[in-house]
């Protein structure tokens, strides 16, 4: 899954030929439930504009309004948006992007004392899908059905490089300030730790320094904890077994299970992968190796898998609804 979930995407905002739907008109569902709400989206110069406050706390986002500022804010994780009514743009914070300002199709604006925005902005902010049929507005998980059955009921190695992919771009959310890599030793590594029997959650290691777990929470892979090594330079994992860690974002998490291990990075035009076993004691068996010059093996030892010997989904898995 290398389509980024976590894009801007926001331009692209609903335009629809039938300009005579008026207000009441046109309904919202969220997750297959309509939404309540004592204000209906209205259409501006072909936009559908949707009630702010409603749309995002149905999505599980906080809204505040500033009457100094005449601003209003939408949080959720560590990243909040900010808007206000009569400008054409948004301003991003938090994340893996910092701080950014984004352009809108049509203003935000205020009718009868509410915020109303275009539709895709709150939706595709978050990572959702938003489809449109029989004068209503669907707001659904950012999975597809496939999707879903894939990460959820597939095979650990097909729901393993799901949440491989998401993760390495940019794919998660963060529900702290993310933690910076300085790659100041020139290590583009990254390194993953899978509980034995799990894909929904895991460790990833950037360039031997910042460690994060990650954790699927309603669909969506969240950043709940990261913290950084101690000493750059020495084995990042085993510094995560032995605890030394530093700058974290809460209590460190304990994993009491062996862990599927694998690793890629580059040095130059020189790539390499390695496969491996972690036992709870941490010791380390390597089961594969590989590395490349360009596009030539150079090296090949062992097996390339992304599932343990004998290894079996131990999860239990409630697939969330729509």
């Amino acid at each position: 899954m290398k389509k980024l979930l976590y894009t801007f995407i926001l331009m692209g905002v609903f335009s629809f030929n039938a300009s005579a739907f008026a207000a009441g008109d046109i309904g919202i569902t969220v997750k297959d439930k309509p939404l309540k709400s004592d204000r209906y989206p209205i259409l501006v110069q072909g936009r559908v504009l949707v009630p702010l406050r409603a749309v995002s706390e149905s999505l599980g986002a906080s809204v505040s309004w500033n009457p100094h500022t005449k601003t209003v804010t939408v949080s959720k994780w560590s990243e909040s948006m900010s808007l206000t009514p009569g400008s054409k743009k948004a301003r991003i914070e938090g994340g893996l992007r910092g701080a950014v300002t984004i352009p809108l199709d049509v203003p935000v604006r205020t009718v009868n004392n509410r915020v109303y925005v275009p539709l895709r902005l709150i939706s595709e902010q978050y990572g959702y899908r938003v489809d449109w049929s029989n004068n209503t507005v669907s707001i659904q998980s950012p999975l597809t059905p496939s999707g879903r059955a894939k990460l959820y009921k597939g095979d650990l190695s097909t729901s393993r490089s799901i949440a491989m992919d998401t993760a390495l771009y940019n794919g998660a959310h963060y529900e702290h300030r993310p933690l910076a890599t300085s790659h100041e030793q020139e290590d583009y590594s990254t390194a993953f730790l899978f509980p034995e029997g799990e894909a929904l959650r895991f460790f990833m290691i950037t360039g031997s320094e910042t460690i994060t777990l990650f954790e699927y929470k309603d669909d969506f892979l969240v950043a709940t904890w990261q913290a950084h090594v101690q000493k750059i330079g020495q084995d990042p994992v085993q510094q995560l077994f032995e605890n030394k860690l530093k700058d974290r974002t809460g209590p460190t998490p304990t994993i009491k299970k062996p862990f599927m291990y694998y690793n890629s990075g580059y040095f130059g035009d020189t790539s390499y992968e390695e496969y491996g076993r972690y036992d709870k004691d941490a010791k380390y068996t390597k089961t594969g190796s590989l590395r490349k010059m360009g596009r030539f093996v150079t090296e090949s030892t062992g097996t390339f898998s992304l599932i343990l010997p004998d290894e079996k989904r131990k999860e239990v898995i409630t697939i969330p609804r729509d």
